[in-house]
């Protein structure tokens, strides 16, 4: 009788937290997604990395590939490169202007101007788009090709954690998380002011998530990842 009250309240706290401490420590404690209530604004930004460009059809002749590629070939050693048509007139799709649409999907938030309210709390997701809502489905955790598998190995590893974090606060030196050492990189003559600001711009690699990962160096166990099925209001 007492652990569904118990349950709730511990949801309830992870809740509190801003979104990317919440998924992270339900993430490292074991306690998983239920409960799961994000920030609107998280929500709004998990909406926006599902919209693509609309699409226009565009009327044009029709290229043959072939003899454009022979054409191609010829070119290099004329300088004059011409393509071949096929004489026919055909359908191309092409990005339109406009605000974009959320379409269904896998989303791949890591682009440019990435915005972290996506990637510091799911990364990468799967998206179905109705015109009620939107069903964001993924699997928690920090196994991905981008991170340190020591991570999530369950080893404790302290002095890997002491050097990720000096390689996150201080611009002259860089950590390798493969070797576990420090770099030293005062060649590249950047200014702390500088360092800390790219930090605080940077979608994967700020303060707050080196601290994270620190922490998942020192952990004695395996963080459990969890499932994610959160449902979004449009």
């Amino acid at each position: 009788m007492l652990a569904m009250p118990v349950e709730r309240f511990a949801s309830e706290i992870f809740n509190a937290l801003p979104d990317r401490f919440n998924m992270f420590g339900r993430y490292i404690t074991g306690f998983g997604g239920d409960g799961l209530k994000l920030d609107k604004s998280t929500e709004n930004a998990l909406v926006r990395a599902t919209e693509k460009p609309p699409i226009s059809m565009v009327n044009t002749q029709e290229m043959d590939p072939e003899k454009t590629l022979d054409a191609f070939e010829r070119s290099k050693q004329t300088g004059e490169f011409q393509p071949v048509f096929t004489g026919r007139m055909v359908d191309v799709p092409v990005a339109g202007a406009g605000p974009g649409i959320p379409t269904s999907g896998p989303v791949d938030p890591y682009k440019p101007n990435a915005n972290k309210d996506v990637t510091q709390t799911l990364g990468r997701f799967n998206a179905k788009v109705t015109p009620q809502t939107v069903q964001v489905t993924d699997k928690y955790d920090m196994t991905n090709e981008y991170e340190d598998p020591d991570l999530v190995s369950g080893k404790f590893q302290p002095q890997k954690a002491l050097n990720n974090l000096i390689g996150a606060f201080d611009a002259t030196k860089d950590f390798d998380s493969e070797t576990g050492m420090l770099i030293d990189v005062s060649h590249r003559n950047q200014s702390q002011a500088e360092f800390d600001k790219q930090r605080s711009i940077s979608p994967t690699r700020s303060k707050a998530t080196e601290l994270a990962r620190s922490l998942m160096y020192l952990l004695p166990t395996k963080p459990k990842a969890y499932d994610v099925d959160y449902t979004i209001q449009r």
